[in-house]
């Protein structure tokens, strides 16, 4: 690697690197046909070393603006050359009111059986499809954060957040195709998915910090026999609130987060399709703090929210329509806890 600063407001780097992967993976399916048990072997490793050069450009114009820009080059063995530029600016309109915006491509090689280990608790056949291509996405954000003065504390905050993953390539785990196997495949059509976000943080009084997130996700994928369908067991928003209060030299913490989980698309083989229900979910932690010591109690899922029948025929599991993998919530009920934390030197 090599770094110039040809002034202060600029700086160059320009480096070459290589990588080499030998990925020894073998699956050992296992599955029933007619009450009769198959077994398949399969071995989806790979070998694959990558040579490529890259090169970044920042530059710096005091606190208000930022601009970095890069481009990388591969050559891969097994799906040539590779080119993943990337650019990122930051621009403060005044010391309060913060732009960013990103962009870039990326590539990934898939392993296919550890991205996918959730599909090794179905009774089902795993068919994967021969030469899975690389994955290959282009990623868009942008962030608008705003401080303002409210209350006691030193600056409120206000942020709003988008980004888009566009998939060029991708390799895909269907359920859906078909009810006694799961394929994995390449992606033949458009898979993206689009978030949106908004972030206030204040401190109305002293010591009492409020904080509220919400995010919307769209995203969508192109399903073998379906087309375009939105991403299955993928919640389409979800809500936070926390409220955190503390006594004089944080002797004692209160912590209080309400969480409101949006639908999402389930399966068409599960429960005939639909939309999981919106639930809420409490917890809450209270800490005393002595001086080497910290006591804690808390609770999750205050709300004893769970989702019943989370395996499908869970009394065969040795039958084609056995499957876990379709858990949109929480399994475990009302959880209180408790413990210390020590600090032996500062």
């Amino acid at each position: 690697m090599y770094q110039n600063t040809v002034l202060p407001e600029h700086k160059l780097i320009i480096g070459v690197s290589g990588q080499y992967d030998n990925l020894d993976e073998t699956l050992n399916d296992y599955y029933f046909v007619n009450n009769t048990g198959v077994r398949n072997l399969m071995f989806p490793g790979r070998v694959e070393n990558s040579v490529g050069a890259y090169g970044e450009y920042t530059f710096h114009k005091g606190e208000k603006l930022s601009i970095v820009t890069g481009l990388r080059a591969d050559y891969n063995n097994n799906h040539g050359l590779l080119f993943a530029p990337r650019f990122n600016l930051k621009y403060s309109f005044i010391p309060d009111l913060v732009f960013r915006i990103n962009a870039g491509r990326g590539f990934r090689s898939p392993n296919v059986i550890t991205d996918n280990l959730g599909i090794l608790s179905t009774g089902r056949e795993i068919k994967i499809d021969n030469n899975l291509d690389i994955e290959d996405a282009w990623t868009y954000g942008t962030n608008l954060t705003a401080y303002f003065k409210i209350g006691h504390g030193e600056k409120a905050s206000l942020s709003f957040d988008y980004f888009r993953t566009d998939f060029n390539k991708q390799v895909i785990a269907d359920q859906e195709r078909d009810l006694s196997k799961v394929w994995i495949y390449n992606l033949d059509g458009r898979s993206f998915t689009n978030t949106y976000q908004v972030d206030f943080t204040v401190e109305p009084i002293e010591r009492f910090t409020i904080l509220t997130t919400f995010r919307y996700t769209d995203s969508q994928v192109t399903l073998h026999g379906q087309g375009l369908k939105e991403r299955p067991l993928t919640s389409r928003y979800k809500g936070v609130l926390n409220l955190q209060y503390a006594t004089k030299m944080n002797k004692w913490t209160f912590d209080f987060t309400a969480q409101l989980n949006g639908p999402s698309r389930l399966p068409k083989f599960f429960e005939n399709g639909g939309e999981s229900p919106v639930y809420g979910m409490l917890y809450a932690q209270i800490t005393k703090k002595f001086k080497e010591l910290d006591i804690y109690i808390g609770g999750e899922n205050l709300t004893n929210y769970r989702q019943k029948h989370a395996i499908m025929n869970s009394a065969n599991p040795y039958s084609t329509g056995f499957n876990s993998t379709t858990v949109w919530g929480p399994l475990m009920g009302i959880k209180i806890y408790a413990g210390l934390r020590f600090t032996i030197w500062k």
